[in-house]
């Protein structure tokens, strides 16, 4: 998994490359835990380039959407695949996330 991180107005972007897998997944969770650690609380996920997410991908989702939620702020998530998309139908997850088609729309509902 490969993971990138920028900065604009106030919210942080991650863009994710790669599989969500049970490894990937740490790598996502240490990414958005030291940003939470820092005090960003306002996240953007661009998932375009993810074509895989396991449970372990989901939790972690989860569990930063809560915490940022908790802080004041929100986790967004940005261009999945349509096959990540439905995983996140079919399990209720598009009910608690905000999904976008673009990093623009996203950031505009800060």
């Amino acid at each position: 998994m490969n993971i990138t991180e920028r900065e604009q107005n106030g919210v942080t972007i991650f863009t994710l490359e790669g599989r969500v897998d049970s490894e990937g997944a740490v790598d996502l969770d240490l990414a958005l835990q030291t940003a939470t650690t820092e005090g960003k609380s306002k996240m953007i996920l661009d998932m375009s380039q993810v074509r895989y997410i396991n449970s372990s991908g989901l939790r972690t989702l989860a569990d930063i959407l809560t915490q940022n939620q908790a802080s004041g702020g929100d986790l967004k998530l940005v261009d999945l695949n349509p096959k990540v998309q439905r995983v996140f139908q079919i399990i209720g997850f598009d009910k608690f996330f905000s999904i976008y088609a673009t990093t623009d729309q996203a950031l505009a509902d800060f």
